[in-house]
């Protein structure tokens, strides 16, 4: 709750008490409990006071004529304006205090309803003729804690420009089915405000949900294909012994990887490549039981033509 508003409530309980007690009994008691709750400077709200049984009283026809106003007068603080006190007829007079207090609760209302709020506007309203007096009014309502404005009377034209207004008027029983309208209206867009937040939130999770599964299949399918590849040809793979090659991946017993195909005699088991005459050369060549073919008359030992290498190579097994 508002301070100001608490302190309002606060300041019109010792009315309300004296409004259920015993003693009020008589029109002219509770004629001039209202007097005196009108006159009050704290008090700003006046719902719970009207609310009495002997303040409600005041409405039948055995009230004396003098006093049947009063309820009517309590009903204009409580939610009405200085314009409908003006308007109404047979009404008490006001004193300063309740004048006062009547024109600041009719200044809280136009602050809330009119915009710009102008000083010739403020000035008709609340039936003010001269600038400086409007002015003091104001003032008097800002250190009240009642609004908050800042005065321009330099501007064209003079304005009182309210930031906030504290919510100090009664709610009026007739107005209630135009507030319960603007609050339905204002649930109804609320929830259609929810319905699309929820079917956005709803589409997020499914688009990702969709995201995760795709991520999820992809991730099936290389390793699917990864293990085909790797099993293709039985459980040879890149790098293995298979039609001659050597190699694999570095440190296996080809020593590396790569595409060049080396031959040695560990590729045949029975057999070894000839070395022509004597097929004894200790050699590199003679190593690696491969001959080559030098050409007719070729010698590797020298000019003589001693070793001399047959120009043909031969493969086939030892007998």
């Amino acid at each position: 709750m508002d301070q100001t508003h608490a302190r309002a409530m606060e300041a019109l309980q010792p009315f309300v008490h004296l409004a259920n007690s015993n003693s009020a009994t008589s029109p002219k008691f509770v004629a001039n409990l209202i007097a005196n709750a009108t006159s009050s400077p704290n008090t700003y709200v006046f719902a719970e006071l009207l609310e009495a049984p002997t303040v409600q009283a005041l409405r039948s026809h055995d009230t004396p004529a003098e006093y049947q106003g009063y309820l009517t007068l309590l009903e204009i603080f409580a939610w009405g304006t200085w314009q409908e006190y003006q308007a109404t007829p047979n009404l008490p007079p006001l004193n300063n205090e309740q004048t006062l207090k009547l024109r600041l609760l009719s200044l809280l209302t136009l602050s809330a309803t009119i915009k710009p709020l102008t000083y010739q506007t403020l000035m008709n309203a609340l039936s003010i003729t001269a600038p400086s007096e409007l002015e003091s009014l104001v003032t008097t309502a800002i250190y009240s804690s009642l609004i908050t404005a800042r005065l321009s009377p330099a501007t064209s034209p003079p304005t009182v420009n309210v930031t906030s207004v504290a919510p100090l008027r009664d709610v009026k029983p007739q107005s209630l089915s135009t507030m319960i309208s603007i609050l339905t209206q204002w649930e109804t867009r609320c929830g259609d405000v929810i319905r699309d937040i929820e079917a956005e939130v709803a589409k997020i999770k499914t688009n990702s949900a969709k995201r995760r599964t795709e991520k999820y299949d992809r991730s099936v399918l290389f390793e699917k294909t990864l293990a085909d590849w790797g099993s293709e040809g039985g459980d040879r793979f890149p790098g293995s012994r298979k039609m001659g090659w050597h190699g694999g991946m570095r440190g296996g017993p080809g020593g590396f990887v790569g595409n060049k195909r080396e031959f040695s005699g560990d590729d045949f088991d029975d057999g070894y490549w000839d070395n022509g005459v004597d097929g004894a050369f200790d050699s590199p060549i003679a190593a690696s039981k491969m001959d080559i073919d030098e050409g007719v008359g070729s010698s590797r030992l020298g000019p003589s033509g001693a070793g001399a290498r047959h120009a043909k190579r031969f493969l086939g097994k030892k007998t």
